[in-house]
């Protein structure tokens, strides 16, 4: 019984000098994931950079709208304020554009054109060069430039 004994013993020592392989101790994601993860990033990136481009080429049209609601329509000439602000903010979009220098009811034909209001244009000869302007034709003509603003598409100045 000793030799068993003996046996036992050093079958236990050879035992404890196997080395069992460590524990993982971080969780790996499968390559896979990564790419699926890869893929996510680069399209929220994209979208992100795609809301900033149009974010900043709308800055001007923020602008010109916050000019429009300051002009004070009951001055003398807030018909020719509206008109050059109009033409501001063209020649910001796109310089030497040919409308900027039509005549005021052909400039009007325009803006109606490339917005496709349904809005009847407004007359702008007698505002801009009559004695005293109609209020309720300023008002129009400034409601027309803001219908503009809002619903012209870029890519219609591109003439």
């Amino acid at each position: 019984m000793a030799e068993t004994s003996s046996m036992t013993d050093n079958l236990k020592a050879a035992l404890a000098d196997i080395q069992q392989p460590p524990l993982p101790d971080e969780f790996y994601l499968a390559p896979g994931y990564l790419l699926l993860s890869t893929l996510i990033l680069a399209l929220v990136g994209w979208f992100g950079w795609r809301l900033v481009q149009h974010y900043r080429r709308n800055s001007a049209r923020r602008l010109a709208l916050q000019l429009l609601e300051k002009i004070n329509l009951q001055q003398q000439d807030a018909a020719n304020q509206i008109l050059l602000l109009l033409k501001q903010y063209l020649q910001t979009k796109k310089p030497g554009h040919p409308a900027l220098a039509l005549q005021s009811a052909q400039f009007v034909a325009f803006l109606q054109q490339s917005a496709a209001l349904d809005t009847p244009q407004p007359e702008l000869d007698p505002l801009l060069y009559g004695p005293v302007p109609n209020p309720a034709a300023v008002t129009a003509w400034h409601l027309f430039a803001k219908q503009w603003l809002i619903k012209h598409k870029e890519l219609s100045l591109y003439v």
